[in-house]
C-alpha cells in the first residue's frame, strides 16, 4: 500500500513538473507587451556651446606662472543637433549656467579643468526637466587654437543626469572640444554624445 502511494506522489510530482516545462510560456505580459512597456533608448547628437554673456573669467595668478580659475560661473546655450531620422524631440537643446575650475600652466602649455553644468531645454516635452552635468579634460596650448593664434584645446568629458519633468531617468554622455584664447576671456566648443534611458 505504501508502494503504491509512493508511486501514485511520485507521479503526480512528474506530471506538474512537466506541465511546469511546457514550451507555452506561462509570463502573465506577451513578448509585444513588454517591447511596448521598455523605455529604453539611446539617441546620438551632436552639438555646438558658447557663453552668452560677460563672464569674468577670475583668474588667479601665481608667482611660480601658474594661472588659476575657482568657482568662475557664467551663462552658456547649447545647441544639440539630432539625426534628420529622428522624430523624437530635442531635449537638449537650451541655456545653461556653467561652473568651471581649473589650473593651467603655461611653462608646460598644459592644464587641467572641471566643473558643473545646469542646463534647462528649450522643448515643452522636457516638462521643466534639467540636465545636471559634471564635467572635466585636460587641456593643451598651441600656437593656433584659437582663431588660427596661440590659445587652448580642452578635451572634455561630460556626464549628464536627468532631474525633474520628462528626463527622469535619462542620462547623457558627451566629449566635448572646447578652444579659447590665452587670457581666457571667451571659448567655443564642439561636440559629439548621446543620451539614453538607464
Amino acid at each position: 500500500m505504501k508502494t503504491l502511494k509512493s508511486a501514485i506522489a511520485l507521479f503526480a510530482f512528474l506530471g506538474f513538473l512537466l506541465i511546469g516545462c511546457s514550451d507555452q510560456t506561462q509570463s502573465p505580459v506577451s513578448p509585444t507587451d513588454q517591447s511596448s512597456l521598455q523605455k529604453n533608448f539611446s539617441r546620438e547628437f551632436t552639438l555646438v556651446g558658447f557663453p552668452t554673456g560677460i563672464d569674468n573669467p577670475g583668474i588667479i595668478k601665481y608667482p611660480d606662472g601658474k594661472i588659476m580659475l575657482k568657482g568662475n560661473q557664467g551663462p552658456v546655450y547649447y545647441i544639440a543637433t539630432f539625426p534628420q531620422s529622428d522624430n523624437d524631440p530635442n531635449l537638449l537643446t537650451g541655456p545653461g549656467e556653467i561652473e568651471i575650475n581649473g589650473m593651467i600652466d603655461p611653462v608646460t602649455g598644459i592644464g587641467h579643468f572641471d566643473g558643473k553644468l545646469v542646463l534647462t531645454p528649450e522643448a515643452a516635452e522636457a516638462e521643466g526637466g534639467v540636465w545636471e552635468f559634471t564635467w572635466q579634460g585636460e587641456s593643451i596650448f598651441s600656437l593656433t587654437a584659437w582663431e588660427d593664434g596661440p590659445g587652448w584645446t580642452l578635451t572634455l568629458r561630460d556626464v549628464g543626469h536627468g532631474n525633474g519633468g520628462a528626463l527622469t531617468g535619462i542620462q547623457c554622455q558627451l566629449e566635448l572640444i572646447v578652444l579659447f584664447p590665452p587670457d581666457m576671456s571667451m571659448w567655443t566648443g564642439t561636440g559629439t554624445g548621446f543620451i539614453k534611458t538607464h
